[in-house]
């Protein structure tokens, strides 16, 4: 079973300073001196890249026009933008439309038409192309002129609607993508309501000629509910011909579920993606930095003194700039420290509960002292050989700024890659 890491833009400064927190290069010069998680280990964790238009949209990083082609920050195919060409295995590229990003709205917005988003897909040199979908959910959120987002439940019918329209996108798209004669290999987007709907999105899919077909919004159901899509979905597949069961590859959208991967490739599914290993390094409270045994370790968060809300509350405690930079400065110094073996448990927690909570006023600081003292008894890095835990120690622990938390996402993924490939991925 192959696994694609989507990326959004993830990479990091490989020269940064750890000791003085500062960039190595301008922020003009980020890309083309920063790295990706590909890049960054002798052996990438994963077997691709997924990488969704959406991507592309709302200027974070525009597809710029050079007469009839694009490219992306100079470079003409998607393999050049990720760099791939740096790395000695080679991995393969999805592409996607990021449903999530327009979920909201009635239907895709028009610069995901079909025929654009197939013609992206051919000039950027994309190995995989899925077909434009829509999101089957429960509930959207639109904007009524107010300050909080208004709740909307959707409907039987108007998610019916959602799956017809990935049906109706799908047979579009593999039309043109026969018409047009073009070289990516297409994956037709399966939605649902439930696992007889997946099913039968699926069997039309595949009377359309799709060999490769992608089955969405699954990150909101639980194992149990996929496992029920899949084993409908089976029903399905068990009807074909030998060759057509044989040829017929399945791939999870937007999940990895460690616990059932096993059960997945029994029933059929052939790859997957997900990033919630990567982001879980700082959004996630308590489960950030994954161990080779499944286990979950709090990161230590010391916030930037100059962090907003950490200077407001110092003022409302009459503490000056400079002693909130004196106890930030004695966070880092005492890890430093521990790093080293000459200090105790004890005294760095302390140190970083005093500083902590003039940022987490609302969470209880025996809490976090708990998770942030298991963390630092066990010492988890020091087990672990991969990249960043031997180059960064007990850095790759702290929860400060991008270099620190995307490094420790990385090694998230690094660990669960290993596993998979080992047959082992478990997560307590």
């Amino acid at each position: 079973m192959k696994y694609f890491l989507p990326d959004w833009e993830d990479r990091l400064d490989p020269k940064f300073d750890f000791e003085t927190d500062e960039y190595s290069r301008d922020r003009a010069e980020a890309y083309e001196s920063d790295v990706y998680a590909h890049q960054v280990f002798k052996d990438p964790p994963c077997d691709g890249i997924l990488i969704s238009l959406a991507t592309f949209q709302g200027g974070k990083l525009p597809l710029e026009k050079d007469g009839l082609e694009v490219n992306l920050r100079g470079r003409k195919t998607i393999k050049g933008y990720l760099k791939l060409h740096k790395i000695s295995k080679p991995l393969e590229v999805m592409g996607d439309c990021g449903a999530f990003e327009y979920v909201n709205e009635d239907k895709p917005p028009k610069h995901f038409g079909t025929a654009r988003v197939a013609k992206l897909y051919q000039q950027l040199k994309f190995d995989y192309g899925v077909s434009v979908d829509h999101m089957v959910v429960d509930f959207v959120y639109k904007d009524n002129g107010k300050s909080k987002l208004k709740k909307i439940k959707l409907t039987q019918e108007e998610k019916e609607a959602r799956r017809k329209l990935s049906i109706y996108n799908a047979d579009r798209f593999i039309n043109y993508h026969r018409e047009k004669n073009l070289s990516f290999v297409p994956i037709g987007a399966a939605q649902g309501l439930n696992p007889s709907t997946y099913a039968d999105s699926v069997n039309r899919l595949i009377e359309m000629g799709y060999a490769y077909i992608g089955i969405g919004t699954l990150i909101p159901k639980t194992d149990e509910e996929i496992i029920d899509i899949l084993k409908q979905v089976n029903v399905v597949k068990n009807k074909l011909s030998f060759k057509q069961q044989k040829n017929l590859k399945l791939h999870l959208l937007g999940v990895v579920r460690p616990k059932k991967l096993k059960e997945f490739v029994s029933l059929g599914v052939t790859s997957l993606d997900s990033a919630s290993f990567l982001r879980k390094a700082w959004l996630r409270s308590g489960q950030n930095y994954l161990a080779h045994d499944g286990q979950w370790y709090s990161a230590i968060r010391v916030p930037y003194s100059d962090n907003e809300n950490l200077v407001a509350n110092a003022e409302k405690d009459g503490i000056t700039l400079d002693k909130l930079k004196q106890m930030e400065k004695k966070c880092l110094d005492s890890l430093q420290q521990y790093e080293d073996k000459n200090t105790t448990v004890r005294r760095v927690v302390n140190a970083l509960i005093n500083y902590d909570q003039l940022l987490l006023r609302d969470f209880d600081g025996n809490h976090h002292k708990d998770k942030y003292e298991k963390t630092l008894r066990e010492r988890p890095w020091e087990k672990c050989k991969c990249e960043m835990c031997k180059t960064l120690g007990i850095h790759v622990v702290v929860f400060r700024g991008c270099n620190r938390n995307k490094r420790r996402g990385f090694h998230n993924v690094y660990v669960l890659y290993n596993e998979m490939i080992n047959g082992k991925a478990k997560t307590n």
